[in-house]
């Protein structure tokens, strides 16, 4: 076959495998997702927080500060304080890391990343704000300047120019109380907006705060939802642009979701914009408060609605996934594309599961200890799992595979200057893929007449794949590619390699062969012959 029509016949083939395939990998962005575990560090833990970028994070236990470079499971730097640290917050770029303790004390760190080692003092600390600093009550804003700090009691406090502080005893920028125990607040990313929920005697509370980066004193909220709250708020979201804020109430018999849009136009005791019965436990958003995911205990899943910015009135969610799963705690990404869930399931075993916003599971790892809370970098990128029991820190990184496996050797036996009419071909294909694995390999093959042959390549050994191509007749020309495809359903093959595979069927016996056993045969019967004569 001439070499031009040997490409053009390549050319064909790779078209058709693209033109098969195009649709499969239009919709594979969530194929195209790896989850892997990073690294793991034996120690329990009360709080943990992941910097927006993915690069850093903090975690708090009896023995102090812990801060991680997220690809190292080997602290930078840790700081041991007379008290016990029970809730840890941290900037955008982990520059900025604040801790609360059980004596009501904020520890705040500046320069985090350049810290190494045992510390012996935070940059400053604050006053006494009343009550222990519990996981879920204290925040910071996406550059570390701004800090919220609630289930001291019956206050909100807010502290600004974190920045420019230092020593002891720093005092609050602003308070403000409702006569209520918060259980739950956040920051908005640039610190202007602040919400918080809890309990007022038995019912429950949200507040939102608006322009907070420029109050002071002693302030009242924009609005304080109370009289639709028949139970205590445990957990809210709120949007990085101050617009949807959303809570769950305690889930004993039926809990509730309960979304306000357009908070920042809200006043007075507004009821929530819609509302969705049921047991739930733990509430994320996405940043733009158009995605919202819940989970709840007493095996009642993971909740996902869309739109959530123009719903109104009674809701359901768009689809619900991990039905016989405690959840424990929940975080989704800002853009909404990627969940993570610590769970533990009917058999009590725990276990971390990851999900994307079409309700795909991509995978989930088996988890040796209770697991309560989860922490998750901007995009999803760096996601730390944590919990009470040692050997509970645990770090997965999510990667976008977009890259096909390697190709990286293609051998035959026999080789192709030596296959006959009656000899099968052994095809051996050496293929790797570093992320999320080979899927297959196939094995394509034509005698040039416009009729492909397909087989699935199977494991020989590691990295090795293996196929046979049948036997031809003689003066055949047999092309073959070779096909391979990863986990994340990217693809790669020989032809855009451009590799020249194929071979030619030779005679079982080659022409120079013949020859010489013609020569031989000549030789002795001229011989005979001299014989008989003689």
């Amino acid at each position: 076959m001439a070499k031009n029509s040997r490409k053009l016949l390549l050319t064909a083939l790779l078209a058709l495998l693209f033109l098969a395939s195009a649709r499969t990998l239009m919709i594979a962005h969530a194929a195209q997702i790896v989850i892997q575990l990073e690294w793991f560090n034996p120690m329990l833990v009360h709080d943990v927080a992941v910097s927006d970028d993915g690069n850093y994070l903090a975690a708090v236990n009896n023995t102090g500060l812990h801060y991680f470079d997220a690809d190292s499971s080997t602290p930078l730097w840790w700081y041991q304080p007379s008290t016990t640290f029970l809730s840890v917050a941290i900037s955008g770029d982990g520059d900025y890391v604040v801790a609360g303790d059980n004596e009501g004390i904020l520890h705040y760190f500046n320069q985090s990343r350049a810290r190494t080692d045992e510390q012996t003092e935070p940059t400053w600390t604050s006053i006494d704000l009343g009550g222990p600093i519990e996981k879920g009550t204290l925040d910071m804003s996406s550059n570390g300047n701004f800090t919220v700090v609630g289930g001291t009691g019956t206050s909100i406090w807010y502290f600004a120019d974190c920045h420019k502080r230092a020593g002891a005893d720093n005092m609050h920028t602003w308070t403000s109380g409702v006569g209520s125990e918060f259980y739950t607040v956040h920051i908005s990313a640039n610190g202007r907006y602040v919400a918080g929920g809890g309990a007022i005697g038995f019912n429950g509370f949200v507040v939102f705060y608006e322009n907070a980066t420029t109050m002071s004193g002693y302030v009242s909220p924009k609005w304080f939802a109370h009289s639709q709250l028949p139970t205590h708020i445990i957990d809210l979201a709120l949007s990085n642009d101050g617009y949807a804020v959303a809570a769950v109430d305690v889930p004993e018999g039926i809990g509730t979701l309960y979304y306000w849009a357009n908070a920042t136009k809200l006043t007075g005791d507004p009821n929530a914009t819609w509302t969705d019965p049921g047991s739930f436990w733990r509430i994320d958003m996405s940043g733009n408060g158009d995605t919202v995911v819940a989970g709840g205990i007493y095996y009642t899943s993971v909740h996902f609605w869309s739109n959530a910015r123009t719903r109104t009135d009674i809701q359901s969610e768009d689809w619900v996934r991990l039905e016989t799963v405690n959840v424990y705690d929940i975080s989704i990404s800002t853009d909404g594309n990627l969940m993570a869930v610590p769970t533990m399931n009917m058999t009590g075993s725990y276990l971390a599961y990851f999900l994307t916003s079409d309700g795909a599971i991509l995978n989930d790892f088996v988890l040796p200890q209770f697991t309560n809370m989860v922490s998750m970098s901007d995009l999803g990128e760096t996601i730390a799992m944590a919990g009470p029991g040692y050997d509970s820190l645990y770090v997965f990184k999510a990667t976008i595979d977009s890259k096909p496996p390697d190709i990286n050797q293609v051998t035959q036996n026999p080789d192709k200057d030596s296959v006959h009419p009656d000899t099968a071909v052994e095809i051996f294909a050496n293929v790797t893929d570093e992320l999320s694995g080979v899927k297959q390999v196939i094995l394509n093959y034509t005698t040039g007449n416009g009729t492909w042959f397909t087989q699935i390549m199977n494991p020989y050994s590691t990295d090795i794949f293996n196929g046979t191509i049948p036997a031809f007749p003689y003066c055949t020309t047999v092309t073959y590619i070779i096909i391979a495809e990863d986990n994340a359903n990217n693809t790669i093959t020989t032809a855009q390699l451009e590799l020249d595979l194929q071979y030619h069927v030779i005679p079982e016996f080659t022409t120079a062969y013949l020859m010489l056993t013609f020569m031989a045969m000549t030789i002795l019967y001229a011989a005979a012959s001299r014989r008989k004569k003689i």
